[in-house]
């Protein structure tokens, strides 16, 4: 049987679906954690089942993207049973879309969700007086008791074998009297309990507490992960010694005493480049680990709903603070949770904006970088994610202007609660064994096939990898042009930039290949900085480029990551001259920015704009050019555009000479005239 899990946002269906099926979908603590369709197969009673999860929609008349793939998918899915996921706490604002399923679907039951919550806040709900009422079935469970989900598979079963009921069926419901109805339906037998907002809930919700302690949480993070003597920095080391030095310092001396030098020389370059990425998991893990007890604590919608007025000013809403958290995981998936933003305008903004977030795969390159060039990492880290947030936001910015539109932002606030670290230690390490997956296949076979290109020459002789008249080597003496202006002249470190658009993490590996930990003969201080500068703003790997495709289409997706590539590139360029040329450059770039807003002024006084009262006789303004001397200025061929244009009206009243429609007038003041307007007939 085909089943698909409908509900509000964040009533716990993603949870559900993991309970019943094993699998593992995102969950959080938060609004639009699932953003897509997702289908796995699971045992209920005797008979295999097909569970479908889908995202959280309010009603069928959809607001936002997420309840758009939602209803469609509920709309034009063959599912036999529809099971409606309720909040227990929320359950008069749920009963409306459980009354739509119902009428929608012959077989549809009510799945209501935290009953540990709603008991612990001293409420109560009768599940057989509501079956009754709403003449569907009714099951009232938390989602975390295996006892529960014993009772729930039993119950879908029973459900589905049991013969349809159509008695006390509600066919039509009456939205525009929904809470007088709610009421009706729910009086008697429910109560929500008792709710008191704690002294940490009101702080949370403060808009002089929230933002601050969350750049608390981000520096300790940091500090756990980068600070010297730090667990972070401990395991790391020792874990690569243990991989890079141990073992594959052992594996090579066992290939080179039985002869085969060839092989040794191969095991010890991918040992190094797989093992110094592997070496990171320690790091990556305090950073997912924060990020998922921050979602499931709930603190991500206090987040969202307290910066709404910060990503206002650059045209986002606060729904956008989770899409950029997630980019400090992974950009492929914060993408994929853009599809919870309210329109397509607002998710090419969002998306736009996450290539700057600084990805876990991008914190071996920086902590590379950074090791060799720097005492102390952990405050260039700190800089580095910093500097990434503040360019999303002005890239957020600029986006505004080319995607105009002013936006709604409705979200679902999250239940505060203290975060389940059973489910955090879940979640962490399947998100860690996706990582170390990664690594074991996609970086290790990009390693072994650059090794292969980089030792054999184009007549198939065996070079060296170190030679530099391998094949690869001599493909890719043309990149490092590209890399001169930001004192880079080595073709190795291009190609492991460029090696960057499949995995981030390639780059570290292919550093690492060449230069192993000290990266002095790569590049110097100053070339350092541009690199990381450039590593942090260039386009995303393929997948995330991937998903970017897959939501707003191939030919926008290209032009995002070339208009990210190509930006990084002028900021390197720019980073390397202030920072090597000192005063010079410095110069140069004030001298510049003076000269843009100058333009920017005179244009926007050229074109000011005279403001009247709106009415329906003639437009609210018009435009009035006040110096032509600063025209022909900044517009040397103005005089001759002016003239041709001239010339042509003149033909046109020539060939029309009664026509006057070229012209808008005011009514009231005659033959006055207000705004020329060309038009053809």
């Amino acid at each position: 049987m085909k089943i698909a899990l409908a509900g509000n946002p964040n009533s716990g269906k993603s949870t559900l679906f993991n309970a019943l099926t094993g699998g593992h979908a995102k969950t959080g603590n938060w609004h639009g954690v699932t953003v897509g369709p997702s289908t796995r197969t699971a045992e209920i009673g005797s008979q295999r089942a097909e569970i479908t999860d889908l995202p959280g929609l309010y009603s069928f008349s959809a607001f936002s993207l997420e309840e758009k793939n939602a209803s469609q998918a509920l709309t034009e899915g063959d599912f036999d049973l529809a099971v409606c996921v309720a909040d227990a706490l929320t359950l008069p604002r749920s009963l409306g879309l459980a009354l739509e399923v119902q009428k929608r679907f012959p077989r549809a039951v009510l799945v209501i969700t935290m009953r540990d919550l709603l008991q612990r806040r001293g409420g109560r709900l009768n599940e057989n007086a509501l079956s009754e009422r709403l003449g569907m079935p009714v099951v009232c469970i938390s989602a975390h008791k295996k006892s529960d989900l014993r009772r729930l598979k039993t119950f879908l079963a029973h459900t589905f074998s049991a013969p349809q009921k159509t008695k006390n069926r509600i066919t039509s419901y009456d939205f525009s009297n929904h809470t007088d109805r709610c009421a009706a339906l729910l009086a008697g037998i429910y109560s929500a309990g008792t709710r008191r907002e704690g002294g940490l809930e009101k702080l949370i919700y403060n808009k002089y507490f929230a933002f601050p302690l969350f750049i608390l949480v981000l520096l300790a993070t940091f500090f756990l992960a980068f600070g010297d003597h730090m667990p972070g920095v401990l395991l790391k080391d020792g874990l690569e010694w243990l991989l890079s030095v141990k073992i594959g310092g052992a594996l090579a001396d066992l290939i080179g005493q039985a002869g085969a030098a060839t092989a040794a020389e191969f095991v010890c370059s991918i040992c190094g480049g797989a093992g110094s990425v592997l070496s990171f998991v320690p790091q990556i893990a305090i950073l997912y680990l924060s990020l998922f007890l921050m979602e499931e604590s709930g603190f991500l919608s206090a987040l969202a709903f307290m910066t709404d007025g910060l990503f206002r000013r650059v045209g986002l809403t606060g729904r956008a603070a989770f899409s950029i958290l997630m980019g400090f995981g992974c950009t492929a998936a914060a993408i994929l949770t853009t599809r919870g933003l309210e329109n397509k305008r607002l998710q090419k903004r969002a998306i736009l904006i996450l290539g700057y977030i600084s990805c876990s795969a991008k914190m071996p390159v920086y902590l590379a970088v950074a090791s060799t060039f720097f005492q102390h990492p952990f405050f260039v880290l700190v800089c580095i994610y910093f500097a990434g947030i503040l360019l999303s936001l002005a890239a957020a910015f600029v986006a505004a202007k080319l995607y105009r539109g002013d936006e709604e932002f409705v979200m679902e606030i999250a239940h505060l609660q203290f975060p389940s670290l059973h489910l955090a230690l879940k979640s962490l390490l399947f998100s860690l064994k996706q990582f170390i997956i990664k690594v074991a296949t996609v970086v290790l076979a990009f390693l072994v096939a650059s090794w292969a290109l980089l030792s054999f020459s184009f007549s198939f002789r065996y070079v060296g990898a170190e030679s530099g008249e391998g094949m690869l080597a001599v493909a890719c003496r043309a990149l490092v042009y590209f890399f001169y202006p930001m004192g880079i002249t080595q073709w190795q470190v291009a190609l492991a930039a460029v090696s960057g658009l499949i995995a981030k993490e390639n780059v570290a590996g292919m550093l690492a290949l060449f230069y192993g930990a000290d990266l002095t003969a790569a590049m110097s201080a100053p070339s350092a900085v541009a690199f990381i500068f450039f590593i942090m703003t260039c386009s995303p790997c393929i997948s995330a480029i991937a998903a970017t495709a897959r939501e707003t289409g191939t030919k926008c997706a290209l032009l995002i990551a070339a208009a990210q590539t190509c930006t990084a590139f002028l900021g390197a360029y720019l980073m390397y001259a202030l920072l090597a040329h000192g005063a010079f450059a410095a110069a140069a770039l004030a001298a510049a920015a003076i000269l843009s807003v100058a333009v920017l002024a005179l244009r926007r006084i050229l074109h000011a704009k005279i403001h009247r009262r709106r009415t329906a006789d003639h437009p609210r303004f018009y435009r009035r050019a006040l110096s032509a001397g600063l025209v022909r200025l900044f517009a040397p061929f103005t005089r001759v555009r002016h003239a041709h244009k001239r010339r042509a009206g003149e033909r046109e009243r020539v060939a029309r000479p009664r026509r006057r429609d070229h012209l808008l007038h005011d009514r009231r003041r005659g033959s006055q005239t207000l705004l020329p307007r060309n038009l053809r007939r």
